[in-house]
């Protein structure tokens, strides 16, 4: 966990008209240059002000490439805070060696990224004061991840959050959203300083200091602004950072050359696995193997759709002969009967209880199941996802079948054809969250799922190709409890709570009641 305190981020959707009548007639009295600024894109031959052209050349070593690429206003390191900050680093050396080491795995994509975008390399740097590059790093805000995105911001751009995968920990997939963000703040602010101002306190709180300083005749200006403390220090300790890097021998600190090239490479794989196997797999430890693949909270790798990990390079060959030829724990669904003890179920599949817990919510008394439910156990096996079987599957016109038994599961079901719960519940629209025995479901059609041959190349991720799926409801009937509902949807109850504001207070529940049970 970082040594100092991590910075949370907040969007504020729909604050761009505003930004714009606060700012425009500060921007404008600037002179057309500023005007300019608010023209330039992400995807712009042309830079902005004050990012000019990097070196033609890239040099071997990537903290060259960040150092030719300062442009923010040198002018903003004589902000007092910056020493202050510089004065911190200084004195924990083996802090900022930590730091500097963490960051080596991705230093090069992210260096990458804000090249092709054009942007001063001072945002390479931010993952710095946001995380410390730690992949795991949770702040008391919620903001997650290498940039510390809020649950509602990493939404907003395409970050993917449930029980078993969070976007917000998906390293190549949290950069270019936070990119996108920062791009889209520098749009509204024209100033790099007030866009990472925005970044760190949202864009309604930056906005509305502009607005109070407009009203009284006083400068715009990051430094001139009345912000939150920790906003206050947020882009001197960033550009107390980029000093550091800039001249790491004055501040007695040795940086190693980091080579100018991929770190890992993106395999692209088909297969379920736990994230031990899979570090097994890559011949790395766990811990290495999670810096890379933090997106997984439950440490498991679904094999509903394909899955995309992060290898190192020199990893990558063998992890994809070992794919194709070893074999691995693949965690499936089965179903468990009313009174199964579980101490039985987890001697039958040759695993700990306590593993067994690690990946399910059992709802036990006396040490045995109150009632039928899918569990996901380990199955010895290549984990690959397998065609349906053909006795469990009926064509219809138009749609396959699925005759419910007793112990199905909207998500047991999902799983069984290679679905996920929202296709399921997409396709039987009246089906309001609950299965009878003997109850017919339509299955959207789709392809049986053939195994593939894993595929590894280089990261291309676009979120803006990412379509989310509508939130699943629940009636929910008499006899319900959020704890028994939780259990059938295969959600936790902080997943409930948190997808239902209403329960935050009371988690009394009514029949009747519509409830969400999955959100996308």
């Amino acid at each position: 966990m970082a040594e100092t305190r991590i910075a949370s981020t907040r969007s504020e959707p729909g604050l761009t008209l505003l930004l714009l009548l606060f700012c425009l007639p500060v921007f404008a009295a600037e002179a057309t240059g500023r005007i300019q600024t608010l023209e330039w894109h992400a995807d712009s031959p042309s830079l902005p002000p004050e990012s000019e052209s990097l070196s033609e050349v890239n040099p071997d070593d990537v903290w060259q490439r960040i150092r030719n690429g300062f442009k923010i206003d040198e002018a903003a390191s004589e902000n007092p805070l910056v020493a202050t900050h510089v004065a911190w680093y200084t004195a924990r050396p083996d802090y900022v060696l930590r730091m500097v080491d963490r960051s080596r795995r991705y230093l090069f994509h992210i260096v990458q990224e804000v090249d092709r975008r054009s942007m001063p390399m001072e945002i390479a740097l931010l993952p710095m004061i946001e995380s410390a590059f730690n992949s795991n790093a949770l702040s008391t805000s919620a903001a997650s991840g290498i940039w510390q995105f809020m649950p509602a911001t990493g939404l907003h751009y395409g970050l993917k959050q449930d029980a078993w995968y969070d976007g917000r920990r998906d390293f190549t997939a949290a950069t270019h959203a936070a990119l996108d963000y920062l791009g889209k703040l520098y749009l509204d602010f024209g100033d790099w300083q007030l866009a990472l101002a925005a970044y760190n306190c949202g864009e309604g709180c930056v906005a509305r200091a502009i607005q109070k300083n407009v009203s009284q005749g006083l400068p715009t200006d990051y430094a001139s602004l009345t912000l939150p403390n920790e906003t206050r220090h947020y882009v001197p300790k960033l550009l107390a950072v980029k000093n550091l890097i800039r001249n790491p021998e004055q501040f007695g600190v040795a940086i190693n050359s980091l080579p100018n090239q991929p770190y890992f490479n993106q395999v692209t794989v088909h297969a379920g696995m736990d994230i031990h196997a899979a570090a097994r797999l890559a011949d790395m430890s766990s811990n290495d193997f999670i810096a890379l693949n933090a997106a997984f909270p439950r440490k498991l790798i679904r094999s509903d759709t394909p899955v995309n990990l992060l290898v190192p390079v020199d990893k990558a060959d063998q992890f994809k002969r070992n794919l194709e030829t070893k074999t691995w724990d693949s965690w499936q669904p089965v179903t468990a009967q009313k009174g199964d003890r579980l101490e039985a179920i987890a001697k039958q599949f040759k695993v700990t209880i306590e593993r067994l817990k690690e990946y399910n919510l059992f709802n036990l008394k006396r040490g045995k199941l109150v009632q039928a439910q899918t569990i996901l156990v380990p199955v010895t096996g290549r984990g690959v996802v397998a065609p349906p079987q053909a006795a469990t599957v009926s064509r219809a016109e138009g749609a396959s079948q699925h005759q419910v038994a007793s112990g199905d599961t909207l998500y047991g079901v999902a799983r069984r054809y290679g679905l996920n719960v929202a296709q399921l519940a997409q396709a039987n629209p009246n089906l309001n969250g609950g299965l009878q025995i003997g109850q017919t479901l339509l299955l959207p059609l789709n392809e049986p799922a053939v195994p593939k041959r894993v595929a590894i190349q280089h990261v291309a991720f676009n979120p803006n190709n990412i379509k989310p799926a509508q939130p699943v409801n629940y009636t929910v009937r008499r006899g319900d409890t959020l704890h028994s509902i939780a259990q059938h949807f295969d959600a936790s109850l902080p997943d409930l709570k948190r997808w239902n504001p209403g329960f935050r207070k009371s988690s009394t529940i009514r029949p009747g009641q519509a409830i969400v049970v999955r959100q996308p």
